[in-house]
C-alpha cells in the first residue's frame, strides 16, 4: 500500500506540470514512447518525439492516461520552457514588468531566461502572451538566436540555392528571413505538403508539438547538444 501510495503522489506531481507539457531531466525515464496513447507507431512524428521524450525536452499530458498532443499548437511559453531547460535550468535575477506571467506560474523562469538571453521578447509593453502558438518562422528565428547564442554571438551564414524554389519563400517575414533560409540549409526544418502535394515552407503555419519535436531533434543533432 504505501508503495501505492507513493505512485499516486508521483502522479500528482507529473499531472500538475501538465500545463508545461515538460519535465525536468531526472524523470525522463518515466516518459518512454509507448506510453502515450495518441502517439501512432509508425507515424512520421515518431523519432523526434522519441528523441525529444528520452531528453527530458517535451512530455505529454496526464498522468494515467497520457497525451503527447502531436497536433496541438506549441506555445510561446513551451518553447522558451525547452530551451530553458536545454540550457540547464538558470535561475535568472531578471524583474519582468508582463502582466501575464504571474509569480510562480510553470514557464516564470524560463520567461525570464529567454527575456535575459534576448531568446524571446514581449509581444507588447506588457504581455509575454505565453499560451500564443508559436509559427515556423517564429520557431526558426528563436533557435537561430539561441545557435548564435551558443557559438558566441555569431552563427556563420549558409544557404540552399533549393529554397527560393518554394512559391512562399517570399512571404517569410523580415525579422526571421535570415533564420529560416539558415534553418532550411542545415535540414532543420524542410517542406511541409499541401493538399495537392506541393511543398512549402508555410511559414506563418502554427507549429504543432509533433513538428517542433522533429525540428529539435534535428536541431540539436546538428548543433551537438545533448539534451
Amino acid at each position: 500500500m504505501k508503495h501505492c501510495r507513493c505512485k499516486r503522489i508521483m502522479a500528482l506531481l507529473l499531472a500538475l506540470m501538465l500545463s508545461a507539457g515538460m519535465a525536468p531531466c531526472a524523470f525522463a525515464e518515466d516518459y518512454s514512447l509507448e506510453s502515450y496513447s495518441d502517439v501512432k507507431r509508425n507515424a512520421w512524428y515518431v523519432p523526434g518525439v522519441r528523441y525529444c521524450l528520452e531528453h527530458g525536452l517535451m512530455t505529454g499530458y496526464g498522468s494515467y492516461i497520457k497525451l503527447f498532443a502531436p497536433d496541438s499548437p506549441v506555445t510561446r511559453a513551451q518553447v522558451a520552457t525547452i530551451l530553458w531547460r536545454l540550457e540547464g535550468a538558470p535561475v535568472t535575477g531578471l524583474s519582468m514588468h508582463y502582466t501575464d506571467v504571474p509569480e510562480g506560474v510553470w514557464y516564470e523562469d524560463a520567461a525570464r531566461w529567454a527575456l535575459s538571453a534576448d531568446m524571446m521578447g514581449g509581444t507588447a509593453a506588457t504581455t509575454f502572451s505565453p499560451d500564443d502558438p508559436i509559427t515556423r518562422e517564429q520557431l526558426a528565428a528563436i533557435l537561430w538566436r539561441y545557435a548564435q547564442y551558443l557559438n558566441g554571438g555569431y552563427m556563420p551564414v549558409v544557404s540552399d540555392a533549393s529554397y527560393w524554389n518554394f512559391r512562399d519563400s517570399d512571404k517569410v517575414s523580415d525579422y526571421a528571413a535570415e533564420a529560416m533560409e539558415w534553418a532550411y540549409a542545415l535540414g532543420i526544418i524542410t517542406g511541409q505538403r499541401d493538399q495537392t502535394g506541393e511543398d512549402l515552407l508555410v511559414p506563418w503555419g502554427t507549429s504543432s508539438r509533433a513538428v517542433t519535436a522533429t525540428i529539435l531533434m534535428r536541431f540539436c543533432l546538428d548543433m551537438g547538444i545533448d539534451g
